[in-house]
């Protein structure tokens, strides 16, 4: 049979046990306390912080350790043990002179990525207790400008069909592109767009659309992107580049021009021609008279030999 004695000894013992175990843990929770948001959010490309600040009831407390990691990973991003930093690149401390009496453990990101989203763990101990909390951050991209171009490019011909281009890069989810003339009408139904995921995460967008026999009357095109909830983050305007007049009429000009280079010689060569002739006839025409004079002359001269001879 069980000594009563020892069952009641051994009772006694585990609750007291249990009861110090559950006075320790208030005592950390009562002198050290992580405070952390749920959620942060940062911009790819950008710094990000995740803030996380020690909350002692008691002055003069020292950290021992401090480490920062993402949930469900095995290395941590950022560990610091008695007076020994171990930092992974694009992680620190916000805190640019960080130091063990410094309560302000908030984590930097120096060019945040597609892949920094999710859940963070960081966990803190000091002299006076230890305290983790889990917050999020949640990343976020926009897409950069749009750039515009055109198939033809310039000089383009009145009633030419006219394919204008708008592309744009870096949201985080697929957005939209949508076309307006210089009017403000929609034309976004008779455009084509295409969006695909990069390597890095990130969307890509592609739209066309066509003019179909387009006129100098409408010349401006605007092209708007939009995020996945509609709200806009970047526009672009392209102006069709029809043939100048002025182009028009300075290549009428040189067409002038170039005739009256080519013509003025020929006139030229047919006015030495004209003369030429013309002082042929002349010479001709004086030749004929000067043979008409002789044969005049020599008809006298027969007519008078006749006459003496009958007058002898």
């Amino acid at each position: 049979m069980r000594n009563p004695k020892m069952t009641s000894a051994t009772s006694l013992l585990f609750f007291a046990i249990h009861f110090a175990c559950i006075r320790a843990e208030n005592s950390s929770e009562k002198f050290v306390k992580l405070e952390c948001k749920t959620e942060y959010h940062g911009v790819y490309g950008q710094q990000s912080i995740v803030e996380c600040i020690v909350k002692p009831v008691v002055e003069d407390v020292t950290i021992i350790t401090v480490t920062w990691k993402r949930v469900g990973a095995a290395a941590n991003l950022l560990e610091y043990h008695k007076d020994k930093m171990i930092p992974t690149p694009g992680f620190k401390f916000a805190e640019p002179s960080w130091n063990k009496k410094n309560m302000n453990v908030s984590l930097l990101l120096t060019n945040t990525k597609m892949a920094d989203n999710g859940e963070y763990e960081c966990e803190v101990e000091t002299d006076v207790g230890t305290d983790k909390a889990t917050p999020s951050l949640s990343v976020t991209a926009k897409y950069k400008t749009p750039t515009m171009s055109s198939i033809p490019d310039t000089n383009i011909q009145e009633n030419t069909d006219v394919t204008i281009f708008c592309n744009s890069t870096g949201g985080h989810q697929k957005g939209l592109i949508w076309w307006f003339d210089e009017f403000g009408t929609n034309c976004t139904e008779s455009a084509e767009l295409v969006a695909k995921e990069t390597d890095d995460g990130l969307f890509s967008l592609a739209s066309n659309f066509t003019v179909l026999k387009a006129t100098s009357s409408y010349t401006n095109y605007t092209c708007k992107v939009l995020n996945v909830n509609g709200a806009l983050e970047g526009k672009a305007s392209f102006e069709i580049q029809f043939v100048s007049r002025n182009l028009g009429s300075k290549a009428d000009n040189l067409d002038s021009v170039s005739n009256t280079k080519w013509l003025a010689p020929v006139v030229v060569i047919g006015s030495l021609i004209i003369g030429l002739l013309a002082a042929l006839l002349f010479f001709k025409k004086r030749s004929a008279q000067r043979g008409h004079q002789t044969d005049t002359r020599h008809d006298d001269d027969v007519e008078a030999k006749g006459l003496n001879s009958d007058s002898s």
